[in-house]
């Protein structure tokens, strides 16, 4: 039996054991890769560059989590379906700097 793992998961940085069917039923954490966010911030008292990246534990067959490590700690975590409403304010920001989105007309007068 070979793992099935989600196709973000990254070999290099995967826990789950291969020889087992499923999701990892038996344990280890499904991982991303880690993405350098281009920015520093100052967590308990030490500067560190900021990385995001996802995993999920394949034991419990948890859900998906948007995490935030810095300096080789996590520092937040946030449900990958509650990360859905920022991936699409991020996605139609990236489609108007690449200048392929379209103009809306918004109903709402600001602070409504």
């Amino acid at each position: 039996m070979t793992t099935l793992h989600p196709t973000w998961c990254d070999p290099t940085h995967c826990t789950v054991p291969n020889q087992q069917a499923g999701l990892g039923a038996r344990g280890g954490t499904h991982r991303s890769k880690l993405v350098p966010l281009n920015l520093e911030t100052e967590a308990r008292g030490q500067t560190g560059q900021v990385y995001a990246g996802l995993s999920q534990a394949a034991k419990a067959r948890a859900g998906v989590f948007l995490k935030w490590i810095i300096n080789g700690e996590i520092v937040g975590h946030l449900p990958i379906n509650d990360a859905e409403p920022l991936a699409w304010l991020i996605a139609d920001a990236l489609a108007n700097q690449r200048g392929d989105d379209q103009p809306v007309e918004h109903t709402k007068a600001p602070g409504q």
